[in-house]
């Protein structure tokens, strides 16, 4: 199996649907990171864990956790975004996702949610993942695992179970879900990188065979916001993460006027309280 660790970003997020960015985050932002899962986990009950045993958890982080404001403030990552050309990037939501010692992997899936709608097709990714990784990625301790050239173009594992269902959740370690596949890379990161993705590309990760924990926090984003269609602007601005809908409209809102704020969706035109329908499932045009 290839290992990926990037020399081209922007050549490799189009062509592959994902990339590594070297050394972007610096000690203090990653010290908020792990002082962000740290406060995430300990909150968190233990039937969580069991619920989300694959993902290791699935914690959603919110625009007013502190550490999260920093980072995405941070001159590095601010750099990082421009250097892959993103016109107008708004974060959108994310998660604390740590993979426990001894834990099984992630199985086959895209995370794309409007496989009905004419955007799906087109080459410009409509939304991202940006992994933070606390610990250096390995095969043995769960590192991401990706098919190149997936977010553009048919493929088997297409044919799984809907991703996030109880049904994928229910494949045993030796089905597709699971397998090894022809091409498939290995995308080793260590602390301080960012792993971008679009979220259409296919992915899952390796079992945490190791005894110690592998955390990252996974940010998601979408690059050019004001050049969506309005049903995705509203359906952003309405993501659980955020804070509530029409928040830059009262000039005292503490995120009027700040960079923090010049990140987040906001949208005024028609159904601006409406959240598009979820299409999981992969559907494709006639040829």
């Amino acid at each position: 199996m290839d290992a990926k660790t990037d020399t081209e970003p922007v050549e490799d997020l189009a062509r592959d649907g994902f990339c590594l960015v070297p050394g972007v985050l610096g000690r203090a932002e990653l010290d908020g990171l792990a002082e962000l899962a740290r406060r995430k986990l300990d909150a968190e009950r233990p039937e969580h864990f069991e619920r989300f045993s694959h993902h290791g958890s699935l914690i959603p982080v919110r625009y007013d956790d502190p550490e999260l404001v920093a980072v995405l403030l941070s001159p590095g990552v601010r750099e990082a975004f421009r250097g892959l050309g993103m016109t107008d990037p708004k974060w959108i939501n994310g998660y604390v996702i740590a993979k426990p010692p001894r834990s099984p992997g992630l199985w086959w899936h895209q995370d794309w949610w409007a496989w009905g709608t004419p955007r799906t097709y087109t080459a410009e990714p409509t939304q991202l993942f940006c992994m933070l990784y606390l610990q250096p990625t390995t095969p043995e301790n769960g590192c991401l695992r990706a098919i190149p050239g997936s977010h553009l173009a048919r493929h088997p594992l297409h044919d799984l179970p809907e991703p996030h269902t109880l049904e994928i959740e229910g494949q045993p370690a030796d089905s597709p879900s699971h397998q090894r596949w022809p091409g498939e890379v290995d995308v080793l990161a260590q602390p301080g990188d960012l792993v971008i993705g679009d979220v259409r590309v296919i992915h899952a990760t390796h079992p945490n065979t190791t005894d110690a924990w592998r955390t990252a926090v996974d940010l998601l984003l979408v690059p050019h916001f004001s050049s969506l269609p309005a049903e995705f602007r509203a359906h952003y601005t309405n993501q659980f993460c955020q804070p509530p809908v029409g928040w830059w409209e009262d000039p005292d809102h503490p995120l009027v006027g700040t960079p923090f704020g010049e990140l987040l969706p906001t949208y005024d035109g028609p159904d601006r309280d409406r959240m598009m329908a979820y299409s999981r499932k992969p559907t494709w045009p006639n040829p």
